[in-house]
């Protein structure tokens, strides 16, 4: 039964990876005459012609794709024959780069962001969900109600302009934090450091609609626990409110935090262009963006297909992790 269900994971994972290849090459198979947009509208027809030659743009488009779904495969001829090899995303079309060096130096700036995120939203909308909980209609409780829908309802481009021009702009002398910067930087000897506290705008920018759908998911969820006879039978015997929620409904109340988590794992991952490009953090977003306005498949697909491939491992960890939390998971 595990081995069954590990292989349809597996292959529900692929068909994921496919489809948002597919989807990509699709619409940018519909641009017309990408080689002229490449080129420039005042680059005459010889120029085109060679750039349409340099990147395979004057073949089929059933042939480029796949050209390209072929390069994905970790199975294919190398240098002493077939065998595995490491699967290649392609050139660039506007940089002299491969697009897997432009995404390995991009990412980690993103998985960075998206991370510390998440962990803000969880480490403060767990407990807040929790406390809102034991006061249900009190101050707090419609506070965090109030907070939430404000929360979500915020755009991240609004709330990125807004806490840039507050933090940086306004308050930035007592702050001392930057309106613009990324992960590394140079110090006073011209020497690359990391610079932690660029993170913290943007992070707390990215992290405040998870922050609030968490909080609520975890208030609404604890309610519901509180409810079950269990609990009211662990009050019989004298539990306090405090054992009740530590033992009894904190464990019972994160399988939908858990599940939530982990699509804003990856809704971060994807979502985070807006912020990189307000707070000028060279990340995925910044450089999918950049790729988007100039046109270059390469990178926007192996963008997509990292983004996708993500979603895919975080949705595995977070089915194990439903499983530890609910054993009765694992017996289905």
């Amino acid at each position: 039964m595990k081995r069954l269900h590990f292989l349809q994971k597996v292959l529900r994972g692929l068909a994921v990876l496919w489809g948002s290849f597919t989807l990509v090459f699709i619409i940018f198979t519909a641009i017309p005459d990408p080689a002229r947009q490449l080129a420039g509208q005042q680059a005459d027809a010889e120029l085109i012609e060679d750039m349409r030659t340099k990147f395979g743009l004057d073949r089929p488009w059933h042939e480029r794709y796949f050209t390209a779904l072929t390069q994905l495969s970790p199975v294919g001829p190398t240098e002493r024959g077939w065998g595995l090899r490491l699967p290649s995303l392609g050139e660039s079309f506007v940089r002299q780069e491969s697009v897997s060096v432009l995404l390995s130096n991009a990412f980690p700036g993103t998985a960075i962001l998206a991370f510390a995120s998440l962990i803000l939203a969880l480490s403060l909308g767990i407990p807040m969900g929790l406390l809102a909980t034991r006061n249900q209609g009190g101050l707090f409780d419609r506070i965090v109600v109030g907070g939430s829908v404000l929360g979500m309802s915020a755009p991240s481009f609004f709330a990125a302009v807004l806490i840039g021009y507050l933090f940086a702009v306004q308050w930035g002398s007592w702050t001392g934090l930057p309106l613009t910067g990324s992960l590394w930087d140079l110090n006073d000897q011209g020497e690359r450091v990391i610079c932690w506290r660029h993170l913290v705008l943007p992070a707390l920018t990215l992290g405040i609609r998870p922050l609030a759908v968490l909080a609520q998911l975890t208030r609404g969820a604890a309610s519901d626990v509180l409810a079950m006879p269990h609990v009211k039978t662990a009050r019989a015997f004298g539990a306090s409110e405090s054992e009740v929620l530590r033992h009894h409904v904190l464990r019972n109340a994160m399988n939908p935090v858990l599940t939530s988590a982990s699509g804003w794992l990856a809704q971060l991952l994807a979502g985070a262009v807006f912020v990189e490009f307000v707070f000028g953090w060279k990340g995925l977003g910044f450089l999918l963006f950049d790729a988007l306005e100039q046109q270059d498949l390469p990178v926007v697909m192996g963008g997509v297909l990292v983004v996708s491939f993500v979603f895919v491992c975080v949705n595995a960890l977070t089915d194990a992790a439903y499983r530890w939390v609910d054993p009765r998971a694992a017996q289905a």
